[in-house]
């Protein structure tokens, strides 16, 4: 397992630039070449550059597992035609996907905003789903991050909320003391290891790694 600090571009946003699963990495074209690759010999995973939106906020507008990748229906076939899941356009006023998605291979987490689509997840892609707030926020994708050995999540998340999470999503949670960030607005994760900013350090750093079961 191992865990690498960095940025994108001066910015400490990885999970609203990147997306990552056990068996690929998205990540936009700006990140540097060095980085590209100790990404993936960190996680363990093959890297594909691409864009979402036309834009580079890839994990601000997606979500996914080792099977599917969820995008907002306006996402254009041409990005997404080399992705190597089965991508779900999901209909509706709301894109960004990666703020109202919490999923492992094991099961989903949806935002209320999207509670109305929690029967197409479990009766047509077979999906443990459960809709819920975290910290009484309605946007599980940035205040988590999980893979399929362990989750953190926000430092305000109640026991109710957490109950749901680790039935639905089949892990532990820790909530976070020291950290005082998003964790799914900054982390990129895998059960082979995780990306963290740079800027994080003792007590911030050891309870991420802690949480996530990365060393």
């Amino acid at each position: 397992m191992a865990v690498y600090q960095t940025e994108f571009s001066g910015s400490p946003t990885l999970g609203l630039l990147g997306l990552i699963t056990e068996s690929v990495g998205y990540l936009p074209a700006e990140v540097k070449k060095a980085q590209t690759q100790k990404i993936s010999e960190s996680l363990e995973v093959k890297i594909k550059k691409i864009s979402l939106y036309n834009s580079s906020l890839i994990g601000l507008f997606s979500a996914a597992n080792l099977k599917y990748m969820f995008v907002p229906e306006l996402v254009s076939d041409s990005e997404i035609k080399n992705l190597e899941k089965e991508v779900i356009k999901l209909t509706g006023i709301f894109t960004t996907l990666g703020n109202l998605v919490l999923c492992n291979d094991k099961g989903c987490i949806l935002s209320p905003y999207l509670a109305e689509k929690k029967y197409f997840f479990e009766k047509e892609l077979k999906l443990k789903t459960e809709a819920t707030t975290i910290s009484d926020l309605p946007f599980p994708g940035v205040l988590a991050t999980v893979t399929n050995k362990a989750g953190i999540v926000h430092k305000n998340c109640k026991d109710a909320e957490i109950e749901i999470l680790e039935k639905t999503l089949g892990i532990e949670f820790k909530k976070l003391e020291f950290y005082e960030g998003f964790p799914g607005a900054e982390i990129l994760a895998n059960t082979k290891g995780a990306i963290i900013p740079k800027n994080l350090k003792g007590k911030e750093l050891a309870e991420l790694q802690e949480g996530l079961k990365v060393f």
